[in-house]
């Protein structure tokens, strides 16, 4: 059974697949489980952690539809953690922002150069257009799209076994929540990734985009 933790030190509470407040759906290469707007509004030092069964070895893609609807201010935003599980302390984070300027950043933490912002966009960071997807693979390494396009490709991180993604939106408890509504949905792909459609996702993402700028250069030629 997959279980959700409140990390807390002075008040554990668990969360399984039977909570209202979950939703999974698990096949042999895929994983699926939502989480509802005020999973998103915990603080740093007590996010939602979703732990799998067995960690995602090597190959693995991680697609996130962000539905939730922000309050307009500037320090509105999920964060999102993917872990590898203990005692490791590597793990790669997102950043987005739900104010107007769609701040998107991209970080890394690994045992031997600690923690590292490697991609980082201050407006219209991230899209809705699509997921957010996060890719690793042996021999290519960790990729992150924004919704729209590849903007982080084939960083070494000398391997990644996913063991839990943590999900929060406040620094502090003491600020305010940063959504109202809506949800985010997490699609976990991995082993023979090739079965699934959701693994061209990067490239069906490009060849789109490339069709949309030839369909308008056409356009604009015979007008």
């Amino acid at each position: 059974m997959v279980s959700i933790f409140f990390q807390n030190p002075s008040s554990f509470s668990q969360l399984t697949n039977d909570s209202q407040d979950l939703q999974t759906t698990k096949t042999n290469i895929s994983e699926i489980f939502v989480l509802p707007f005020n999973d998103t509004n915990n603080d740093r030092r007590n996010p939602v952690e979703y732990v799998f069964d067995d960690p995602k070895v090597n190959n693995w893609i991680i697609s996130i539809y962000n539905n939730l609807s922000y309050y307009n201010s500037n320090d509105s935003k999920t964060i999102i953690k993917i872990k590898e599980a203990p005692p490791s302390e590597k793990f790669i984070e997102l950043m987005l922002f739900g104010d107007q300027t769609k701040r998107f950043i991209v970080s890394v933490n690994t045992n031997e150069t600690g923690y590292m912002r490697m991609y980082e966009n201050n407006q219209n960071g991230w899209s809705t257009d699509g997921p957010v997807t996060v890719s690793h693979a042996n021999v290519q390494g960790l990729s992150v799209t924004n919704g729209k396009r590849i903007v982080l490709d084939k960083l070494g991180l000398n391997g990644f076994d996913v063991g839990s993604i943590d999900v929060y939106g406040k620094d502090e408890s003491s600020m305010p929540n940063s959504t109202y509504g809506g949800s985010i949905q997490f699609e976990v792909l991995s082993g023979n990734l090739s079965e699934s459609i959701l693994y061209y996702m990067p490239l069906v993402m490009i060849v789109g985009v490339g069709g949309t700028v030839i369909f308008l250069l056409f356009w604009k030629k015979r007008n």
